[in-house]
């Protein structure tokens, strides 16, 4: 997990900050106290949340203009059958796409606790989770090889934080991603379907007493790789799979 700002580390950036000015990556204006990550406070604040009406299954926003009955659900919700129940924070764009490009490729970590704060007070605001109900909380986990290379799972450190906040149970292995597979990016909804078959699969310590679980990732798009394991954790008797994720691609 990210730890919070220490004292000596509040000093040591205020020093670097002094010598290397940070600028906001998103707007360009200074950034005059460092917290470790290069958004200022108020593109943070221009962050567009996800509001309701939106689909009661997946979570896909819904038009505002057009009255849904309550679990209104999307055409492909309708059209199949899910293994979980998603909701996403807010949109992938803007400044929410910048923040993730600087967490994920920049390495800016300590961008865990602002993001993970929304995370936070989504579950805390959002009556469809009872987070007194869930058991367990997990990430999409990352292939050994690409965990290497990056150093960190970022839906792992998303997961542990929003965990220890509600003082909830955290594993970061229960769920096993057993291949590397090419990134989702720039497929087809098919193609990312086929890319995610066959590559998670269950840890074999896994406790057959945990009943409910949430599923932390950064970004939902299609939702094959949620899809991909829920299946997995399906096949354990677990009864209810919630899925939160950061942001969400229209």
């Amino acid at each position: 997990m990210v730890n919070k700002n220490s004292a000596w580390d509040y000093l040591k950036e205020g020093f670097l900050n002094l010598i290397y000015p940070l600028s906001c990556e998103n707007c360009g204006k200074s950034i005059r106290e460092s917290k470790g990550y290069s958004i200022c406070d108020d593109c943070m604040k221009q962050i567009k949340l996800i509001s309701s009406p939106y689909c009661y299954q997946c979570g896909k926003p819904l038009s505002p203009m057009v009255y849904f009955e309550e679990k209104a659900m999307c055409s492909d919700c309708n059209s199949k059958e899910k293994h979980y129940f998603n909701r996403s924070v807010a949109y992938y764009q803007g400044v929410m796409r910048k923040c993730i490009h600087l967490l994920k490729y920049k390495k800016q970590v300590k961008l865990i606790q602002p993001l993970g704060d929304l995370m936070i007070d989504y579950l805390k605001a959002d009556n469809f989770y009872d987070i007194q109900e869930i058991d367990l909380i997990i990430p999409v986990p990352l292939f050994k090889g690409d965990f290497l290379r990056r150093g960190f799972n970022q839906s792992s450190l998303l997961a542990e934080y929003v965990a220890n906040y509600f003082s909830l149970s955290f594993s970061n292995d229960l769920l096993i991603k057993n291949k590397e597979n090419v990134s989702q990016v720039g497929l087809s909804k098919i193609e990312r379907k086929n890319n995610v078959k066959n590559v998670f699969s269950i840890n074999s310590s896994f406790k057959k007493d945990i009943y409910n679980i949430l599923l932390i990732d950064d970004i939902f798009t299609t939702g094959a790789t949620v899809e991909a394991c829920c299946k997995e954790l399906r096949k354990t008797g677990i009864k209810k799979i919630f899925v939160l994720t950061l942001a969400r691609g229209i």
